[in-house]
C-alpha cells in the first residue's frame, strides 16, 4: 500500500485507515502488509532535482515523527519513502510502480476550486489510468470511533471492490455494516428491510442484471450487514442514511440522477462530489485499476515517436537527492536498536588491520566501540578484528583484548575476535598482501561474521566516534531497498548541519570522481569514491568479488550498481572527518582505480584492453638540476578476489548457529 502524504495533519489518521483497510487481522490470513508512507518534494522543471535534497532531508525527518499506532501489528511494516518529482502526481505514480502497489491511498479534499477538474489535478492525473486500486479519503483531522459503515452499491464495476474494503475496516473495528441499494425510479416505493440471501426488488422483465450483480455481492456480505434499498435520488438517499452511520464507502463511478432534469435531458453528476458537499460524515471514494486501453487509430501508432528514454542527468540527479542522507538523521541509536530487533537482523563490526597500525590506538578503538556500541545500546552485535597479514602478534592481541576490556581479561560473552588467515581456515600463502585498503581483512572475516549486515571502520582514524557506524547502518535498517552505503566527509557547521559541504580532496575531484562517471555514468553522483568506511547487507557483500588495494570502495560501487542497481547504493555524509593517521599515495590510487575501471569495460565489451595498461606510476623528480624519471611498479599486483560465497569451505554463520535453530 502506498500513502502520500501531501499534508502533515493527515498523516497519522491515514497510516491508522491504511492499516484497517488491509485487513491484516482477519482470522485466517497470514499476508504481510507492507505500508510505504510517501513524501513528494517538487522541483521545476527548469531546476535540476539534485536542488531538491535538502528538502528531501527535511521531509525524511518530519515522515519519521509519525505516530503509527494504528499500525501496530507484526503484520504490518510501515516504511516511509521521499522522491523528487516534477510533478507531485508523477511521483506517486512513479512509487507505486516501483512498490508493484495493490492499494493507493490519498487524502482528498472533498472538493475542488481547479475549473474542469472533479478531485483536483494531482487525483484527476492519477484516475486518468489508476496505476492500481485506489481509495480517496476525506476526513478532517482524524476518523474518530467508527461504529457504523454506510456502503451505497449499485452492483458496479467498482462495488466488489467498496465491499472488501467495508468487510475488512468492519471487521478491523467491530462495526457494522449497511448497504444501500438504489432502485430505478420506475418501481414501487420498497420499504427498508430485509438480510441473507433471498431478497427479491422485484424488477420488471429485462432488468434482472442489476439484481445478479447485486445477489453475487450479498454472498460475500459479512454477517451482521443490513440491506437497504430505497427509491428516488440516490444522492438524497445516502446523504439522509449517512445521518446514522459513521462513514460512507462507495465506487467512484457517475451515476444518472432521475430527478434532476433539464429539458427532459438527464444530468450526469458525481455521486462523491455531491455527497461531500451535502455532508460531513468521512468518505471512502474507491476505483479499481482498470486496464490500459488504445484507442488511437493504428495509422497514429505507427506514427507516434519512440518512447524517450529516461534523462541520465536526471536520473543522476533523482539518486543523488533521495539517496544521499546525514549521520544526524539516525543519532537515535536506540531507535536504530529497537528497529534492528523489530527486523531481526544482526550487525557485525568488523576492523580491518592494513597498513601500519599502533597497537595501544586499535585496543582503544575497540574499547570505545564494545561500550558505545554494545554495551549502552546493544546496536552491534560482535567485533570482529581482522588481521590477515599478522600484524599483531599474540602479546599485542591479548594487550589490546585487555585494554579493550579495561585491562580484564574479556568475559566470555564478549563476541570479539582476532582474526587470521590461519584461525579463518586458510593458509596464508593464499592470502594476498594488501597494504592500502580493506578489502582482504573484510574478504577474510566474512568467514568468520554472523550479522546480516556488516560495517566496516576505519582502524587509521585517531579516536573512535560512534557517529561513523550508526551513520552508515541507518539507511540499511531503515530502507530495505539499499544493498551498500558508502560514506563520505564533510566541513560541518556543527550548529547547522544544513550549512555542511564534501570535503573535497584534489585526487578524488581531478581524477576519481571523472574516471568512475565516465566508465559508470550513473556513479557520477557519487561524492567520495575513494572513502574506506562502509556498510552493506552479509547475503549482497558475500556474492560481490573484492578488489585489493585502493579500488576497492570504487568496485564495490559499480559491482553494486550492475547487480543490483543505482537506487540500492546509499550514500552517508559522515560529518568532519577524524584524523587520519595513514597517508595515500595519490598516483597510486588513480592507477589502480583506473586499472579496474579498463577490467571491468574489457569484460562487458570482451576485448583485451587491460592488455595494453601498464599500473606502473611514473614519477618525475629534479636532482642536481636535471629531471628524470622513475617508475615504480606496485608493491603488491592489484588482485580480484572471487565472491566469497563461492570460495572452497565457505559457511554462512548466522547467531542462530548458537542458538541452535535452523
Amino acid at each position: 500500500m502506498v500513502v502520500p502524504i501531501l499534508n502533515p495533519n493527515m498523516a497519522e489518521g491515514l497510516v491508522k485507515l491504511a492499516a484497517a483497510l488491509a485487513g491484516s487481522r482477519l482470522e485466517g490470513e497470514h499476508r504481510h502488509i507492507r505500508i510505504v508512507v510517501l513524501g513528494i518534494v517538487t522541483v521545476p522543471e527548469e531546476t535540476p532535482l539534485s536542488q531538491g535534497a535538502s528538502l528531501v532531508r527535511a521531509y525524511r525527518t518530519m515522515l519519521r515523527y509519525i505516530p503509527q499506532n494504528g499500525a501496530a501489528d507484526d503484520n504490518i511494516e510501515v516504511q516511509t519513502e521521499v522522491r523528487v518529482a516534477r510533478e507531485v502526481w508523477q511521483g506517486i505514480l512513479d512509487q507505486v510502480e516501483e512498490e508493484k502497489g495493490d492499494l493507493l491511498l490519498l487524502h482528498w479534499k472533498g472538493s475542488t476550486q481547479t475549473p474542469g477538474k472533479i478531485y483536483g489535478d494531482t487525483i484527476d492525473a492519477i484516475l486518468a489510468n489508476p496505476p492500481c486500486d485506489v481509495v480517496l479519503a476525506r476526513f478532517n483531522t482524524g476518523l474518530g470511533e467508527i461504529k457504523n459503515i454506510l456502503l451505497p452499491v449499485r452492483g458496479g464495476s467498482y462495488s466488489g471492490l467498496a465491499l472488501t474494503l467495508a468487510s475488512n475496516l468492519a471487521e478491523e473495528w467491530e462495526a457494522g455494516i449497511t448497504v444501500l441499494h438504489s432502485l430505478s425510479s420506475s418501481l414501487p416505493q420498497t420499504r427498508p428491510a430485509v438480510y441473507g440471501n433471498n431478497y427479491d426488488p422485484g424488477y420488471p422483465d429485462g432488468e434482472d442484471e442489476p439484481l445478479a450483480a447485486l445477489q453475487n455481492l450479498l454472498v460475500e456480505l459479512p454477517s451482521g450487514a443490513r440491506l437497504v434499498t430505497l427509491q428516488g435520488s440516490p444522492v438524497s438517499g445516502i446523504v439522509r442514511e449517512a445521518r446514522f452511520h459513521d462513514l460512507i464507502v462507495l465506487g467512484a463511478s457517475e451515476i444518472k440522477d432521475q430527478q434532476a432534469r433539464s429539458d427532459e435531458q438527464v444530468v450526469t453528476e458525481k455521486v462523491a462530489e455531491r455527497i461531500a458537499a451535502e455532508t460531513d460524515r468521512p468518505l471512502l471514494v474507491v476505483k479499481t485499476r482498470k486496464p490500459f486501453q488504445l484507442i488511437r487509430p493504428a495509422s497514429e501508432i505507427k506514427s507516434a515517436p519512440a518512447v524517450r528514454e529516461p534523462d541520465l542527468e536526471e536520473q543522476v540527479d533523482r539518486w543523488f537527492a533521495e539517496n544521499t542522507f546525514h549521520y544526524r538523521e539516525f543519532r537515535s541509536m536506540s531507535s536504530l536498536t529497537l528497529l534492528k530487533e523489530r527486523n531481526n537482523l544482526s550487525i557485525s563490526l568488523v576492523i580491518p588491520v592494513y597498513g601500519k597500525i599502533q597497537p595501544v590506538a586499535l585496543a582503544e578503538h575497540v574499547r570505545r566501540a564494545r561500550y558505545a556500541l554494545m554495551r549502552d545500546c546493544a546496536l552491534v552485535d560482535e567485533i570482529i578484528v581482522a588481521d590477515p597479514a599478522a600484524t599483531l602478534d599474540k602479546a599485542e592481541v591479548a594487550a589490546f583484548l585487555r585494554a579493550s576490556n579495561n585491562g580484564h581479561e574479556p568475559p566470555a560473552e564478549m563476541e570479539i575476535f582476532h582474526l587470521t588467515p590461519e584461525s579463518a581456515g586458510i593458509e596464508a600463502r593464499h592470502v594476498p598482501a594488501d597494504n592500502y585498503s580493506p578489502a582482504v581483512a573484510i574478504w577474510l572475516a566474512l568467514r568468520k561474521t554472523r550479522g546480516d549486515l556488516i560495517v566496516w571502520a576505519d582502524p587509521h582514524m585517531d579516536g573512535f566516534e560512534a557517529r561513523l557506524v550508526y551513520g552508515l547502518v541507518g539507511p540499511l535498517l531503515s530502507y530495505p531497498e539499499f544493498s551498500l552505503a558508502a560514506g563520505f566527509y564533510s566541513e560541518t557547521d556543527e550548529g547547522n548541519a544544513e550549512n555542511s559541504r564534501p570535503l573535497y580532496d584534489s585526487l578524488v575531484e581531478l581524477a576519481l570522481r571523472p574516471l568512475l562517471g565516465g566508465f559508470y555514468p550513473t556513479l557520477a553522483g557519487v561524492i567520495n569514491p575513494l572513502c574506506t568506511v562502509g556498510a552493506a547487507r552479509r547475503d549482497h557483500l558475500e556474492r560481490l568479488p573484492f578488489f585489493t588495494g585502493l579500488a576497492f570502495m570504487p568496485a564495490l560501487l559499480a559491482d553494486t550498481l550492475s547487480r543490483s542497481g543505482l537506487m540500492s547504493i546509499a550514500q552517508i555524509d559522515l560529518g568532519m572527518k577524524p584524523h587520519e593517521g595513514m597517508g595515500k599515495v595519490h598516483q597510486r590510487a588513480t592507477a589502480e582505480v583506473l586499472s579496474m575501471l579498463v577490467r571491468r569495460t574489457e569484460e562487458r565489451s570482451q576485448g583485451h584492453i587491460l592488455n595494453n595498461f601498464n599500473p606502473a606510476v611514473k614519477t618525475v623528480f629534479k636532482d642536481t638540476g636535471v629531471y628524470s624519471l622513475k617508475v615504480e611498479p606496485p608493491t603488491s599486483p592489484q588482485k580480484e578476489l572471487p565472491p566469497v560465497a563461492f570460495t572452497p569451505g565457505y559457511t554462512h554463520h548466522s547467531f542462530l548457529d548458537d542458538a541452535g535453530e535452523d
